[in-house]
């Protein structure tokens, strides 16, 4: 019994250290996790992730191509108009793409949120070529009442000597939103930069045919 009282010890020695250093361990991922963390937040770093079956919020290779490639940096104003929940939901969707565009831009593309509010604000969105817009939306009570608000929701763009506009965005129609963005921010690209897209048509394979039908493509 004297004998394998040593080794009764050893064994509960080893024991109590290797349960000390999956403690230690543990210990360890745990403040390496709130260290990142911490990082992260203190970057101020924002993602929403994307979960929406159509990536709304995700922006596309080729947009970021387009606005990382820009020769020079673009300013996009975002005038808005809130208070209501559909167009307050707008917003934010809005918001977070113009983020997708600023982070993928890598400094070439940067944007102001603007509540036109004041008479000299509502005054430079006119000019800019902002549209005024009407907002409704029904009680969520079911009482037949309704909200209304008057405002602008449209963009203002500016690179280099030229502008662009999205006179209205309509609220209940967010899908589209990268679509006119991106096609904004081209346009006023090729006019500044002096870039002229060339469309071709390939023929000889019966493609008017079954683009115009077999009739119309008998007449040309």
């Amino acid at each position: 019994s004297r004998s394998r009282a040593p080794q009764v010890g050893l064994i509960m020695a080893t024991n109590k250290k290797s349960k000390a250093a999956a403690q230690t361990g543990l210990y360890l991922l745990v403040l390496l996790a709130i260290a990142v963390v911490a990082n992260v937040l203190s970057t101020g770093w924002h993602h929403r992730w994307d979960q929406t079956k159509t990536k709304r919020y995700t922006l596309s290779d080729g947009s970021g191509r387009l606005v990382a490639n820009l020769n020079s940096p673009i300013q996009v104003e975002a005038y808005v108009t809130k208070g209501l929940a559909q167009v307050d939901a707008f917003v934010r969707d809005i918001t977070d793409l113009l983020k997708e565009y600023e982070r993928s831009g890598k400094g070439k593309f940067k944007f102001t949120l603007i509540e036109a509010k004041t008479d000299a604000q509502r005054d430079a969105a006119k000019e800019a070529g902002l549209q005024e817009m009407a907002f409704g939306e029904t009680s969520a009570t079911g009482d037949d009442q309704a909200s209304i608000a008057q405002g602008y929701m449209g963009l203002v763009f500016k690179y280099g000597s030229e502008k662009g506009v999205i006179p209205q965005l309509a609220p209940n129609r967010a899908e589209g939103l990268e679509f006119w963005i991106t096609n904004k921010i081209r346009e006023i690209r090729d006019r500044a930069d002096d870039i002229h897209q060339k469309f071709g048509v390939l023929t000889g394979k019966d493609e008017i045919k079954r683009l115009l039908g077999d009739d119309h493509a008998a007449r040309m």
